[in-house]
Order: C-alpha cells, then sequence, then structure tokens
C-alpha cells in the first residue's frame, strides 16, 4: 500500500500564498517549539516577572501592618486570658485544681483572639486593594505568622512571669500563685494567616473587579477562493488569477466543409 502522490499545481493557478493575502489557517500543523516566538520565564518575556518591584513593596508594607498588629493579639489575650492558679510546696509549682479547664481557656482565648485579628486584617487588606494581588496575599501569610509570634510574646511579658521554680521558691510552702501566659504548640500561630487569606480570597471572589472574557476569533478551515467578476471574459482575467480559465473547445464543424483556420 504506497502514500497517495500529491496534485501537481493546475496551470494558472499560483503554487504558494499570494502577496498581501494571509496564509490559510491550518489546524493540523505543528505548534512551534517552546523557544521561538514564546514568551518564557527563561527568556524574560511578559511571564517571566512573577513578583514585580509593586507586589515587593505591596509585600513589605502588608507584613509590617500585620506584625504591628501583634501588639494588639497580646494586649487583649493578657486582658481576656482566664488566670492559671499553681500552689507550692515550697520547691515546685503544681496546678492547684487538676481538672480546672483555665489551662485550655489560655490555649483557646488565643485562639479565637487570632482568628478574629486575621478576619480583620483580610477585610481590611481587601477594602485597601480590591484587585488583590500577590504582594497582598504575601504579606497576610507572612505577616500573620509573625503578629501571632509577636502577640504571644507580648502577652507573655505582660503576665506573670514563666520561671515557676523561681516563683514556687518566692511564695513558699502552700502559696498560690497565677502561672504564666504560654501556649502549647507553635501550629495555633498558623490561626491568624489562615483566617486572613481565607476572608480575603472569599472577598475577591465575590465582590472583586471582574476581567473581561478575551473574544476568541473563530477558527475557520480556509478562505475562499477569490472569483473573477462576471463581466469578465476568461482571455482578461490575468494570469495569476486564483481560479483557473475555462478550457476552449473547437466547434465541430460539419461534414464536408474544409476546416476553418
Amino acid at each position: 500500500m504506497t502514500a497517495p502522490t500529491p496534485s501537481s499545481p493546475q496551470p494558472g493557478r499560483p503554487s504558494g500564498p499570494e502577496p498581501g493575502r494571509q496564509p490559510l489557517h491550518d489546524p493540523w500543523a505543528a505548534r512551534p517549539p517552546a523557544g521561538e516566538g514564546v514568551d518564557t520565564p527563561e527568556r524574560g518575556g511578559p511571564t517571566g516577572e512573577v513578583v514585580g518591584a509593586s507586589d515587593l513593596w505591596q509585600w513589605i508594607l502588608t507584613a509590617v501592618a500585620v506584625t504591628a498588629g501583634g501588639a494588639l493579639l497580646g494586649l487583649l489575650w493578657w486582658w481576656l486570658a482566664p488566670d492559671v492558679a499553681y500552689i507550692s510546696d515550697g520547691r515546685d509549682a503544681f496546678l492547684r485544681n487538676n481538672e480546672s479547664e483555665d489551662s485550655f481557656g489560655v490555649q483557646g482565648t488565643f485562639a479565637l483572639l487570632a482568628a478574629a485579628l486575621g478576619v480583620l486584617s483580610g477585610l481590611v487588606a481587601f477594602l485597601l486593594r480590591r484587585a488583590g494581588g500577590v504582594g497582598v496575599v504575601l504579606g497576610l501569610a507572612s505577616g500573620g505568622v509573625l503578629g501571632s509570634w509577636a502577640g504571644a510574646w507580648f502577652g507573655g511579658l505582660l503576665g506573670p512571669g514563666g520561671d515557676l521554680t523561681a516563683r514556687a521558691v518566692e511564695a513558699g510552702r502552700g502559696g498560690v500563685f497565677s502561672g504564666p501566659l504560654e501556649l502549647s504548640g507553635w501550629v495555633l500561630w498558623l490561626l491568624w494567616p489562615l483566617a486572613a487569606l481565607t476572608t480575603h480570597l472569599l472577598l475577591v471572589a465575590a465582590f472583586g473587579p471582574r476581567e473581561a472574557a478575551p473574544r476568541v476569533p473563530p477558527q475557520s478551515w480556509g478562505t475562499p477562493q477569490d472569483r473573477p467578476p462576471k463581466d469578465v471574459s476568461p482571455q482578461d482575467r490575468p494570469p495569476n488569477s486564483a481560479v483557473p480559465p475555462a478550457p476552449q473547445h473547437p466547434r465541430p464543424q460539419p461534414p464536408g466543409e474544409p476546416p476553418r483556420p
């Protein structure tokens, strides 16, 4: 089984596209390689710059503003968190009530305050920057983590001292004192950035600016060939016309009549 032989160009029809006419669309043509005619990040085209200068400044400003809110978190945590009572035996400190929920209340108060400040920071970031952007998202994420760390440090600084042994010796045998404000793990630091990013994402998706959908031109299988006007005779057609002239057949001669020149 042999491959079909391509047909030879007809006389009067140009073999290639005419000057000034766009070539026909070929949907089966191979796409150009990634290095030819395509802007890639390696070549430094429009898609190569992931984070620009403006996004970098937005990242820094957002992170600094959110981190500054850590002072408010620490102040509210110290004010609203319950006191955890300890009792001293003269050398060591023990919980006064082992079944008390005060120690869990300290962790829960910090978690609720961090989530509330995360929602507030996401809302403020959306109101100031409705279009969003990479810088705002990175600023909320990094600033939320740093703000949680700053709030935990500042709250512990405002609360009672953290050296339980020294305070137990100071209180004496049978003395009761309040324990320090401490977190059981660093996982609680992630509540602020998660709440901020979730709030900002939902607000941008619901009330953010909409981009106009690009209009894609319909792809056709080809362009119709130009046809010569009807009032032009086959002899007056240009030699490079797209439609070849009709073949001229001699008229049949009656029998017995000499052929005409």
